[in-house]
Parts: C-alpha cells; sequence; structure tokens
C-alpha cells in the first residue's frame, strides 16, 4: 500500500517532459546500493570489579590513633595524588586502595609515633569521574556512584541526543559507532547492546574512562533539490528512494525524474549514482534501497559530472544544515 502511494504521489507531481540522461563512470553497479555490513563488538567474557583506590580530587577524612592524635581535617588528594598530614608531610596514596593508604600514612607517621594508627573514609569522590562526550543531552564529567555500569553513565549524561521536529523523532546519536575508551585502548563494547543490559557489553565504568557517543551523521538521509520539501530524514533498514522521495514531499513540476542522483561517502571524494526514477515507475528498474548517509538529489536538468552535481548541491546541503541548526 504505501509502495503504490509513494508512486502515486511521484506520478502527480513528476514533469512531463523527459530530459537525456548521461550516465557516470562512477555509477556502475555497487552491490545494488547495499550498505556494508558492521562488525558488532564481541564484549567482554569478563568484567570482575575492580577495587576502589584513590584518585585525584578525592576528599579524605583521615584519623589518627594514638594518645596525641584524633582526626585531621579532611583533605584532598592533590593532582600529584598526594595528600598532607601534618608532621608526616605530602604522602603519595594516588591509585591506593585504602587499606593500602592506611598502612602507607602509618609508616610516614610512625617517625613521630611509633603506636600511631591511621583509619580513612571517602568523604566526597569527586575524583571517581568518567567523561562522556558527543551526542549526548549533558556532555561532560559525570561522577561514578559506586559499582557504575555503562548504562548508568549514559544515564547520568542524559541519554543519547534527539531531535524532534514535525512530529518526528529523531535520535541524533549513533550509539553502534559509540566508544569506550580505558586507558587509550578502546574496549570491545557496543553501546546499544549496554543499553539493553547486555552483561557483557553494560561493563563496569571506570575512573578515567571516555565515553564517545558520535552524532549520527551516517544515520540520516538527505533528500534535496527539486522536492517539495527539501529534509533530512531518519535512515531505517530497507529504506527505499520513492519511500525517501515521499517523505520530502514528491518531486517538483521541473525535476528531471530521468536523472536522480545519489551521493555516497564523504563530500571529499564521493560517489555518485545515477537512478532513473520514470523506470522505476513503469516497473523497469528496481526501487534501490539507500544507505545510511546517503544524499538523494533530484535535478532540475541533467548534469554532465560529478563535479556539476557537488556545486549544486553543497549550497542545498549549506542551507538544509542552517535549517535544522535554527529548528533545534
Amino acid at each position: 500500500m504505501l509502495r503504490r502511494f509513494t508512486l502515486a504521489l511521484l506520478l502527480s507531481t513528476s514533469a512531463c517532459a523527459e530530459r537525456p540522461t548521461v550516465p557516470l563512470s562512477s555509477a556502475e553497479v555497487d552491490g545494488a546500493f547495499a550498505a556494508s555490513a558492521a562488525v558488532e563488538p564481541p564484549g567482554l567474557l569478563e568484567d570482575p570489579p575492580a577495587p576502589r583506590v584513590l584518585v585525584p580530587g578525592d576528599v579524605l577524612h583521615i584519623e589518627v590513633v594514638s594518645l596525641d592524635a584524633g582526626p585531621l581535617a579532611d583533605t584532598e588528594v592533590d593532582a600529584a595524588g598526594r595528600v598532607h598530614v601534618p608532621l608526616a608531610g605530602d604522602v603519595a596514596v594516588g591509585g591506593m586502595a585504602l587499606t593500602e593508604a592506611e598502612k602507607k600514612l602509618e609508616e610516614a607517621l610512625r617517625r613521630y609515633d611509633r603506636f600511631a594508627r591511621v583509619n580513612i573514609s571517602i568523604v566526597r569522590s569527586t575524583g571517581q569521574r568518567a567523561t562522556v562526550t558527543g551526542a549526548v543531552s549533558k556532555p561532560g564529567v559525570v561522577e561514578l556512584p559506586p559499582d557504575a555500569h555503562l548504562a548508568d553513565v549514559l544515564a547520568l549524561a542524559g541519554g543519547p541526543k534527539t531531535w524532534d521536529a514535525e512530529g518526528e523523532s529523531m535520535s541524533l546519536a549513533d550509539l553502534p559507532a559509540g566508544r569506550l575508551v580505558r586507558e587509550g585502548k578502546m574496549l570491545p563494547v557496543s553501546l546499544s547492546k549496554a543499553l539493553l543490559g547486555d552483561p557483557h557489553h553494560n561493563v563496569r565504568v571506570r575512573p578515567g574512562d571516555v565515553i564517545f557517543v558520535p552524532a549520527m551523521q551516517g544515520e540520516r538521509i538527505s533528500v534535496l533539490g527539486e522536492v517539495g520539501k527539501p529534509r533530512v530524514v531518519s535512515f531505517r533498514a530497507g529504506l527505499r528512494l520513492s519511500e525517501a522521495l515521499a517523505l520530502a514531499g514528491g518531486s517538483t513540476r521541473d525535476a528531471d525524474l530521468a536523472d536522480v542522483r545519489i551521493v555516497r561517502g564523504p563530500l571529499s571524494a564521493p560517489r555518485v549514482y545515477q537512478a532513473n526514477v520514470r523506470d522505476l515507475l513503469d516497473g523497469e528498474a528496481p526501487d534501490v534501497a539507500l544507505a545510511p548517509g546517503d544524499i538523494v538529489y533530484v535535478t532540475e536538468h541533467w548534469l554532465a559530472s560529478t563535479t556539476d552535481v557537488l556545486e549544486r548541491l553543497t549550497p542545498a546541503l549549506a542551507m538544509t544544515s542552517i535549517g535544522i541548526a535554527l529548528s533545534k
């Protein structure tokens, strides 16, 4: 039913005159417009809890048990991982668990008090942080609660960013391309599966981790040129050329449906394909499947080269981007 409606809409708005088409060398068959399969990260088979260690920014309550001593003023672990203790001076405790840090302070104090015992508790764990950047509602530094998992931290960052317009909610976050980076290395986990609660992907987040959620540049389709309403539409698996054109209001009377271009890849080195929508309407050509990030450009007359296409397409893309930004 949707396909019949789509074709009828295109017929009702298309021009009567047919213009010649110019095949492009880059418009040869390329897997029937099929997108390459994404490689899913395998996840982590083991994710044991890590001991809580002291990091710069943690505020500690230190109590010295001795005949002449007692609680000290709360002190912060400095950027070098040290705390200042009267008599003992600056003591490095960064990266140590609480028990290890207590022993380290006792050793430093026993030069002055051989009976000293030390108890440490974390007053504020402001050093236990991870960074969430990219297409989330509240990017920035997130303070980690105890035993925080990936889905928890994404929720603390406001979740994936969305954009609501004209009754359609569009995700601006490319979760499948998201990354969890630890000590400069990418962990093989999927943010999408983490949000679904998969234990192999919803791993524990540790201080210093960086979660990057890229904007969904490749998960949208731009429909520009001689269409009723140039716009960006959400990509979904199986989206066809005729449906994308219908979502953009169909073609105008000046459109050359025999020469619709599909631009794929970065504009610095694009591949440009040619589709004959007139043949599609007549049942003589397939209704090609689009790939994430494709740009559908409906021409008003034939264009001889990729350069011609890009010269006309770039201003249209710029105006569409401005419109999206102003509507947010």
